[in-house]
């Protein structure tokens, strides 16, 4: 697969100066990015191809997404602080709610019409350029050690065999939102009433609250932590160069995400950030994306070549049946009780 993507990205690297448009002189978008090896990705299938293209330049700005939202929020009426910005899902539906994203014009972002009708916002703003899935990571080897069976429920993340083994996902991550929601679920509630999965959470006696998933990889592979809720594509990078995880979807169901990618309210240079979120939506800087870290891909174009290759598409959801199969938060009512939530959470959860 990576022999695959080498050559098609080496000719396009070929054939792009020959289709480049005439730059305008001295842009450079500001992008409001992940940071770590998603920025790093995204860098190497898309931005520099972009700017080879065109002649724009991308500067990443790394954070976490309800970060770049306070910012962008922050900065209402003025210049905005980005000109593109990739955010959670949940976190565009804020970013929507405050006004400080705009819609799309679909002429100027022909990849529309290949992106799957379930990665497209409904209102016309920015699409999922991947999807992803958050379930439970766990180590296979220390589980074996410790006579620990498999995980097949989240309920499993309570096991008193686990006590300080388990990593929880702070709530400014959409890991752990979606873990709130898995433990609301467990305890009878819905996106209505989170309240009851934060007394399930505080109940778990954790061994610390991780805030990125860099801090996370960190303590799995030096064996503190044996188990947490995670992301596929971070797992699986674990998993590639060779630690004994396992990402399983619990029995109960684990949660499908997107990440969005939109135009910021307030930027200078619309045209040109319309022009990168069409690259982006390109085949090419996504399978490039999906064989770096396996998230999956929106663009429609790709389901044969993923079909093709099952060694990399069973690593993420691949198609919107899979999407379909994990459950999906109504993100709308849960964001009218986030910031209840957060409050428990801190109360409840980080202080006791």
């Amino acid at each position: 697969m990576k022999t695959l993507i080498g050559i098609i990205l080496l000719a396009w690297a070929i054939i792009a100066p020959a289709h480049a448009q005439a730059p305008a002189p001295e842009i450079t978008l500001r992008v409001a990015n992940y940071g770590g090896a998603f920025t790093a990705s995204q860098k190497k299938y898309a931005a520099d191809l972009f700017t080879q293209r065109t002649g724009v330049k991308i500067q990443f700005i790394d954070g976490n997404p309800a970060d770049h939202l306070a910012k962008m929020i922050a900065a209402k009426g003025r210049e905005a602080p980005y000109d593109v910005v990739y955010l959670d899902d949940d976190v565009q539906a804020k970013a929507i709610a405050a006004g400080v994203i705009d819609k799309l014009d679909e002429s100027q972002v022909p990849n529309l019409k290949f992106v799957y009708d379930e990665a497209k916002n409904k209102d016309g703003y920015g699409p999922g350029m991947i999807f992803y899935s958050v379930a439970i990571a766990y180590n296979v080897e220390k589980f074996k050690e410790a006579g620990i069976p498999d995980i097949t429920s989240w309920e499993d993340l309570w096991n008193p065999k686990l006590e300080g083994k388990v990593a929880v996902p702070d709530l400014s991550t959409i890991m752990g939102r979606n873990f709130l929601m898995a433990a609301t679920r467990l305890a009878g509630g819905n996106e209505s009433s989170l309240e009851k999965g934060i007394d399930k959470i505080a109940t778990l006696k954790a061994h610390s609250y991780y805030t990125s998933s860099a801090t996370l990889a960190t303590l799995f592979q030096s064996g503190e932590v044996w188990a947490a809720p995670w992301i596929n594509g971070r797992t699986w990078g674990l998993i590639d160069k060779g630690l004994p995880l396992r990402f399983v979807i619990p029995k109960e169901g684990g949660f499908g995400n997107m990440t969005t990618i939109d135009v910021a309210t307030g930027g200078q240079h619309r045209k040109e950030a319309l022009a990168y979120i069409n690259f982006v939506l390109d085949p090419l800087p996504q399978l490039g994306q999906a064989n770096e870290i396996p998230y999956g891909p929106t663009n429609k174009l790709l389901a044969p070549v993923l079909a093709a290759y099952p060694e990399l598409s069973k690593k993420f959801p691949a198609s919107p049946e899979d999407l379909k199969a994990l459950i999906l938060v109504d993100w709308k009512t849960y964001n009218q009780n986030h910031d209840k939530a957060v409050e428990l959470w801190n109360r409840k959860v980080i202080r006791k």
